[in-house]
């Protein structure tokens, strides 16, 4: 071989290598960790990079605790080698006078972007337009305040914005500046809601930060099962995310409440992530 043709071989071999992926994230909801329990979140954090992820995600209830001490927590949280990418809270929490102190910890502790979810306008994807100004509006002043910390500000949907062929999506997006609100599209409640998550990460890839990844049987929240296992994939989903070149944050999150999730599935959703998005 010339070198002149090792050279041509090489090259592309090493821009395809260096070519920004996707990154693949954790929901700390998949373990059974207390409210409060800074440890018990380091220990999950281990084990998530240990399994093969760079960031997590995890409710701000998790880390409010150390809000008082975030420069001590923060070199531990970075000691992980886990991302701090962001920090779950929703629109009936953020209070006027609570949240404020909230950022300003979230962005001390060396988080990303705050999550925030909300309820959907309608179950049917059917609303009035001024319903769809007043919510757009709400969440643009949250926005205004996470940029003034440092922080990016993401919506995080569930069934009813993707009613109605992604109605309540597309109109936030539509009515919304994109330099003040992204997106963490839950695409496994995308599916559920009957929407579709693809066509939305195609139309919207710059303004989507990250994607939680989870499946269900039925048609009900309680019927979540490993990736693989349920009623939808993401093969779509994969496909756009090729087509587009995007390059975000790929979520697992694998249920929760009081005892946490199914922390055994977080390995297997671990290897289904690699091979269907080749991360």
């Amino acid at each position: 071989m010339t070198r002149r043709t090792l050279i041509a071989t090489i090259v592309p071999a090493m821009a395809l290598a260096q070519k920004p992926q996707p990154k693949a994230g954790c929901q700390a909801n998949g373990f059974p960790i207390k409210v409060g329990d800074f440890p018990g979140l380091l220990a999950a954090l281990n084990q998530m990079r240990e399994l093969g992820y760079t960031g997590f995600e995890c409710n701000q209830r998790f880390v409010r605790t150390q809000f008082g001490n975030a420069s001590e927590a923060r070199k531990q949280i970075e000691k992980t080698g886990m991302r701090f990418f962001g920090a779950h809270t929703s629109m009936n929490e953020s209070k006027p006078d609570s949240f404020p102190q909230t950022l300003a910890g979230l962005a001390a502790l060396g988080a990303d972007a705050v999550v925030m979810s909300a309820s959907g306008l309608s179950p049917n994807g059917v609303f009035e337009p001024e319903a769809l100004r007043k919510k757009a509006a709400e969440l643009e002043a949250f926005g205004r305040q996470c940029k003034a910390n440092g922080l990016r500000f993401t919506y995080h949907n569930h069934n009813p914005e993707f009613a109605n062929h992604n109605a309540e999506m597309e109109g936030l997006a539509k009515s919304t500046s994109a330099e003040l609100v992204e997106f963490l599209m839950d695409a496994g409640h995308g599916y559920l809601g009957g929407g579709d998550p693809a066509e939305f990460l195609s139309r919207h890839s710059k303004r989507i930060f990250g994607c939680h990844i989870k499946t269900f049987k039925g048609k009900e929240t309680s019927g979540q099962v490993p990736l693989g296992q349920g009623d939808f994939d993401f093969v779509e989903l994969a496909a756009a995310v090729k087509q587009t070149g995007w390059v975000g944050w790929l979520i697992v999150e694998e249920g929760g409440g009081p005892k946490g999730g199914n922390t055994a599935a977080v390995g297997p959703d671990r290897q289904h992530i690699r091979k269907l998005f080749g991360i």
